[in-house]
């Protein structure tokens, strides 16, 4: 199968320059394509939304596993995400203001309104491990109980931390967001390898186009957050809130 692409993200790009890749995971409207290296894309039409590992193809057709895919790269879009404003001064009140009575009851969505389920009741002394390290302590090795927690292909804790990553990018401490995939990489054999190309990229500060959206919107006066929060339930199953979870970790410390 061969598919031209119209948009793809950096790391994605990294991915397709090696040639041929082999699908390893189907979805209703994406499939991934696994590299040499353990590097991944994940290929989707236009409702996929743009990220750093998502390449848009018009006319998608759904392989089957074990097949090989090639995507042609000539005049292809590279999306990146916005860079972050100099000064960043987030409005956590009017966010949770919003969520209200939207935010799942699945995975960590929850914590955004710092209402709590039976999952993130379990994960909590690995939330406070994340929390007392963002204040300036040393990170404790119960944080490392997030990775991998949850179900799904990125599972709400590999999400969150991933949130934690990007927030820390866009809220200038970037020193600590090395810090934390210095810590993070060599325990990542706890959780799977898409998920962990997913964090790899929030490292970096990249995450899908909605989070940075996110962020945005979390420093703007007057934020239609309604809007923003209707394409948040699009990004997985409830991938889109575990991020911002840890989006609101950070913020809430800045």
């Amino acid at each position: 199968m061969s598919l031209r692409v119209d948009v793809a993200g950096r790391f994605a790009r990294e991915a397709l320059a090696a040639g041929e890749g082999e699908v390893c995971a189907v979805f209703r409207r994406s499939f991934y394509l696994r590299f040499p290296g353990n590097r991944y894309a994940c290929v989707g039409d236009a409702t996929l939304g743009r990220g750093p590992l998502n390449v848009l193809v018009e006319d998608l057709q759904m392989p089957a596993l074990g097949e090989r895919v090639s995507l042609a790269l000539a005049q292809v879009q590279a999306w990146a995400p916005p860079p972050a404003p100099a000064v960043a001064v987030p409005d956590v009140g009017a966010l949770q203001h919003a969520a209200r009575g939207r935010a799942p009851r699945e995975g960590f969505g929850g914590l955004v309104i710092d209402e709590h389920n039976a999952l993130s009741g379990h994960a909590q002394p690995a939330l406070d491990a994340i929390e007392r390290w963002l204040v300036g302590n040393a990170i404790d090795e119960e944080a490392q109980a997030l990775i991998g927690r949850g179900p799904g292909l990125t599972p709400s804790g590999d999400d969150y931390l991933g949130g934690v990553l990007l927030a820390l990018h866009y809220f200038a401490r970037k020193a600590q967001a090395h810090g934390l995939w210095r810590w993070l990489e060599p325990r990542l054999a706890r959780t799977s390898d898409i998920s962990a190309a997913h964090i790899a990229a929030a490292a970096a500060g990249e995450g899908h186009e909605t989070l940075h959206l996110c962020l945005e919107t979390l420093c703007t006066r007057r934020a239609d957050w309604p809007a923003v929060l209707a394409k948040l339930d699009q990004v997985g199953h409830c991938s889109g809130w575990d991020s911002l979870a840890g989006v609101v970790a950070v913020a809430k410390l800045s």
